[in-house]
C-alpha cells in the first residue's frame, strides 16, 4: 500500500508540475505574442509618421508652387493692364479720337447682341407659353375624362406651374433688357 501511495504521490507531483511548466510556457508564449505586436504597432505607427511627414513636405512644396504662380500672374497682370497709351503710333488729339472710335463701336457691338438675344429670348417665351397652354387643356381633358388619377393630376399640375415660374422669371429678365436698351 505505500508503494501505491508513493506513487500516488509522485503522479499527483508529475501532473501538478506538468500543469505548472504548461502554466510558464502559455505566460512566455502570451509574452512573445504580446512583444510581436507591440513591435508590430511600433512599426505600423512609425510608417505611418513618416508617410504623414511625406505628406507634410508634398502639401508645403505645393503651396509654395501655387505662390510662386500667383506672384508670377499678378506681375504680368500689373505688366499688360490695359494698355491704352502705351506703345502708341498715333498721338495727341488723334489717339482719343481713335480710342473714342473704338469704344462707340464696342457699344454698338454690344447692343446688337443684346437686341439677339431679346429678340430669341421673346420666340423663346412665346413657344413656351403655347406649350404650357395646350398642356394645361390637356391636363384638364384628361382630369374631366378621368383618365388620369389625382395624384397624376397634382403631379402635373405642380410640373406646369414650375415651367410657368420659370418662363415668368425669363419674361421678367427680358422686359429688364429691353429698358436697358431703351435708355
Amino acid at each position: 500500500m505505500k508503494k501505491y501511495i508513493i506513487i500516488l504521490v509522485s503522479f499527483c507531483i508529475m501532473v501538478c508540475t506538468s500543469q505548472i511548466s504548461l502554466a510558464q510556457k502559455e505566460k512566455k508564449n502570451k509574452a512573445k505574442i504580446e512583444k510581436v505586436q507591440k513591435v508590430q504597432k511600433d512599426s505600423i505607427l512609425k510608417k505611418g509618421k513618416a508617410k504623414k511627414d511625406k505628406l507634410k513636405v508634398k502639401e508645403h512644396k505645393q503651396k509654395d508652387k501655387i505662390k510662386t504662380e500667383k506672384k508670377e500672374l499678378e506681375t504680368d497682370i500689373e505688366k499688360k493692364g490695359h494698355a491704352y497709351g502705351k506703345d502708341k503710333t498715333i498721338k495727341g488729339k488723334e489717339f482719343g479720337q481713335e480710342r473714342a472710335r473704338q469704344s462707340k463701336l464696342f457699344k454698338d457691338q454690344k447692343a446688337e447682341e443684346l437686341d439677339k438675344a431679346v429678340k430669341e429670348k421673346d420666340d423663346k417665351i412665346k413657344t413656351a407659353k403655347e406649350k404650357i397652354k395646350k398642356s394645361k387643356e390637356k391636363l384638364e381633358r384628361n382630369k374631366k375624362e378621368k383618365s388620369i388619377s389625382d395624384k397624376e393630376y397634382i403631379e402635373k399640375k405642380a410640373k406646369i406651374d414650375r415651367a410657368e415660374k420659370s418662363v415668368k422669371d425669363l419674361e421678367n429678365k427680358v422686359n429688364k433688357a429691353k429698358e436697358l436698351k431703351s435708355k
